[in-house]
């Protein structure tokens, strides 16, 4: 699948112009990387003193609807054209992932739940790294 750009104007100071939807998937890209951000901590909380328990459940459904919008952006700048296939995969990918951890999680399994929870902050903060910086051979503006 090839890519497409507009060509560049100097209207927009000689830059390719952005896929349509783009700052949608900048945000939720950093939306649910914060979100898994929180999961964390509360995660570290709740296993060094106990606390933090209900909030660490209660922000659990955020990251699914963090999730949703991130698979929702993505396909957009898909569907537009001139995004990336790789990103909607990836985030289907993290969805089916978010899906086994809360399952692990609400089964007690913390020797898989802990690990794939790092995994997943990783791996949502490589994506916001590829969104958020500028397309090789291109600067930034």
């Amino acid at each position: 699948m090839s890519t497409r750009t507009r060509p560049s104007s100097p209207a927009h100071g000689g830059r390719p112009a952005r896929p349509r939807f783009f700052a949608l998937m900048k945000a939720s890209t950093a939306f649910l990387s914060a979100t898994l951000l929180v999961q964390g901590i509360t995660a570290g909380q709740l296993l060094s003193d106990g606390g933090s328990r209900e909030l660490h459940h209660a922000t659990g459904p955020v990251v699914t609807v963090a999730m949703v919008l991130q698979i929702v952006a993505a396909f957009l700048v898909w569907r537009a054209g001139r995004g990336s296939a790789r990103h909607l995969a990836v985030s289907a990918i993290l969805l089916v992932l978010i899906s086994v951890q809360f399952v692990l999680g609400g089964s007690g399994d913390l020797a898989v739940h802990v690990p794939l929870g790092m995994a997943l902050f990783g791996a949502s903060a490589v994506m916001v790294a590829q969104v958020w910086s500028p397309r090789p051979g291109r600067t930034a503006g």
